[in-house]
């Protein structure tokens, strides 16, 4: 093969190989719950973190980190459920990385390294309903619609 033709399968390579990790990239979601009170009897914590965890999961490029490890982003619920009814108070927090200070104009060090410790609030919901799987479902559907879709349409291209 000549040389140009040879540039040309390379240059192909590389580009199917960059499209692979690009699709490879995964979004990192720390997954905490919390339910207060009598509501933490009989399994619903379990039941409401077990429901979003699958439901995560199966959206494909989400990747939930071990609990308190470290993550960019959160997904923090705080949940009750009495009368058979639950309900679930749902925000999703992110860290912003020196890059995105930047854009914003923070240019100061010691005020980057301050705001990147923070975390700053990018959703909040609230959802009730009788069914738990139901309202772990609809927990999901609401941050990948939101949320999650900024943060692929971020890292595209």
């Amino acid at each position: 093969m000549n040389k140009p033709g040879n540039i040309a399968v390379a240059v192909v390579i590389a580009w199917a190989a960059a499209g692979a990790a690009r699709a490879a990239e995964r979004i990192t979601v720390g997954l905490e719950v919390h339910v207060d009170g009598t509501s933490a009897v009989g399994g619903f914590e379990d039941q409401l973190r077990a429901g979003v965890r699958r439901a995560l999961e199966a959206l494909g490029d989400v990747e939930i980190v071990t609990p308190g490890a470290p993550s960019q982003r959160m997904l923090r619920i705080l949940a009750a459920s009495g009368s058979g009814i639950h309900s679930a108070s749902v925000i999703v927090t992110e860290r912003y990385d020196r890059e995105t200070l930047m854009v914003l104009g923070i240019e100061d060090d010691d005020l980057a390294a301050t705001m990147m410790a923070l975390h700053i609030v990018n959703g909040h919901w609230i959802f009730t309903g009788t069914d738990v799987a139901d309202v772990a479902k609809r927990i999901v559907a609401a941050v990948d619609s939101d949320v999650l879709a900024k943060s692929r349409a971020r890292k595209r291209p």
